[in-house]
């Protein structure tokens, strides 16, 4: 493999792992905003991570975490 290959397969590798983060990171934002929303709407925690949990087909353990992760971070971990 030459340097121009393997520049450009590097270009690649950067540009997909870019496309990835920013994916996770639009998907946070708007969970966040959901989130935000229900809490609005009058949801206890324990309703909204069960949304979540239903959402994003996984555990009641894993939408708390993750909803643990996003209010942390959004907050500035002040909790």
């Amino acid at each position: 493999m030459n340097l121009q290959m393997r520049l450009k397969d590097e270009w690649r590798l950067g540009l997909s792992e870019g496309f990835d983060q920013g994916r996770a990171e639009g998907r946070d934002e708007t969970m966040l905003s959901l989130i935000h929303t229900l809490q609005i709407q009058g949801q206890t925690q324990k309703q909204i991570v069960e949304t979540l949990a239903l959402m994003q087909k996984s555990s009641l353990a894993e939408a708390q975490r993750y909803y643990d992760q996003l209010t942390e971070a959004a907050s500035g971990g002040e909790h």
